[in-house]
Formats: C-alpha cells, structure tokens, sequence
C-alpha cells in the first residue's frame, strides 16, 4: 500500500488538466503552456532523435509536434484515455510516421512505432529517466527548504557508493556537514530519504495519469520498470 497521506495526492492536478488549460486565454493560460514544454521537451526530443536517427527530420517533427501544442491542436486529449504519456506516445508515433510517408522515406520506422500495441521500450526508457530526474530534482528542493534536512544527500551518497559499510558513508557525510554523523544516525536518514523520494515519486505519477487512485500508481510504478525500486524503498522505509 502506498505511504503518501491520500488526502494529499487527491489535490494534485493531473497533466490532463494542464493540456487542457494551456489552450485557454490569459497568464493562466501561458503557465501551463510553460509547464507542458519545460516538463517535456527534453524527454521528446530525446525520443524523437532516438527514433528518427536523422537529425533534420527530427527537428522537423519536434517542430510540428510543439505547433500543435501552441495552437491548441492537442486541447482535444480525453483524460479517461487514462495515461499522459501514452497519449504523448500516440502523438510522436502518427508525427513520425506521417512525415516518413509524406516523404516517401524508407524504410519506415521501427515496428514499435508503426504498432500501437507493442511496446515501446524507448519511449518507455526516456519516460522514466525524465521522472526519476524530476523526482530528485524535488528531493533536492525539498532538502533546499527545510532546515537541517539531508534526505538528498544522504541518498546520494549510498547510491554513489552501493556496496561501501555504512560507517564509511557516515563518515563521507560527516566531512561534508563538518560535524560527526553517527552510523545510527545515517542509518536513519537514509530510510526517512527513501520514504520522501518514493512519496515524491508518487506525487510526480500522479501528475500524469488518470484516475490516479494508489492501485494505477502503483501499475504505472511497475509498467514503467520502477517496481524493484518501490519495493526495495518501501520495505526499507517499513523497518
């Protein structure tokens, strides 16, 4: 079961609600115009330039995909389609393969773009580096602003160093802090990091799907490769 407080994820509004507000007229409008492009550029481009290999090209469909976007051509998702990013998927695919065939280009794509249901495992890939990006990017923001907090650091370090004794991380840490950080001590931070970045993980999850209850968080944590992670997360954060 998941550990965020529901009544904390029930106020998140989804990227559906983004898409939809970014077409409408006036500061909030433009907000979540900006909100769309500086979540997703990076991730489409990558994608786009994994799949199209040909730099012009991509840069043509990257350029269509975000002139869709600004004239409001994409206003028209049906958030009961469920995901945001199978949607986005949709998009990308018909650009690329339109452009392919309108340029009589061969051979076409890859088949995991020319059928919707198999799946898409860069698409997949980007998509969930973008999110654990993000979801550090949080932990990081969230270390900023509460005083004496050390979650991202402290995660930082046991990931850099997966296999080290935990005496010897606390003692990386102590150097960095400039005061004696017991193992104990470490110890008990690093599964108070664990449990917020998994909450943050949900927090960013939520954002993108539709209905958005613990159970689709949960299969979306699993679809996108991030089970193992979750649970070793949460198994840690149960102790």
């Amino acid at each position: 079961m998941m550990s965020t407080p529901e009544e904390h994820l029930t106020e998140i509004p989804t990227n559906w609600t983004t898409i939809t507000s970014a077409h409408g007229e006036g500061p909030r409008s433009q907000q979540a115009m900006g909100e769309l492009v500086g979540r997703y550029h990076d991730a489409l481009t990558r994608y786009i330039h994994l799949k199209v290999r040909d730099r012009h090209l991509a840069d043509e469909v990257l350029q269509e995909f975000w002139i869709k976007l600004l004239t409001g051509k994409l206003a028209g998702a049906d958030k009961n389609k469920g995901r945001f990013r199978d949607y986005l998927r949709t998009v990308l695919h018909r650009l690329i393969i339109d452009h392919f065939r309108a340029r009589k280009l061969h051979p076409l794509p890859p088949g995991d773009i020319l059928d919707a249901s198999v799946p898409d495992e860069d698409f997949d890939r980007v998509w969930r580096e973008t999110v654990l990006n993000r979801v550090w990017s949080r932990l990081e923001t969230y270390q900023a602003v509460t005083p004496k907090n050390r979650y991202a650091t402290v995660l930082q370090l046991r990931r850099d160093n997966p296999k080290a004794p935990i005496e010897e991380i606390a003692g990386k840490l102590s150097d960095l802090v400039g005061a004696p950080v017991t193992p104990e001590a470490f110890r008990k931070n690093l599964q108070r990091a664990r449990t917020k970045f998994i909450e943050l993980l949900v927090v960013e999850l939520k954002e993108t799907i539709h209905p958005a209850d613990n159970a689709d968080v949960e299969a979306e944590i699993n679809d996108l490769g991030l089970g193992r992670l979750y649970r070793r997360y949460t198994a840690d954060a149960d102790r």
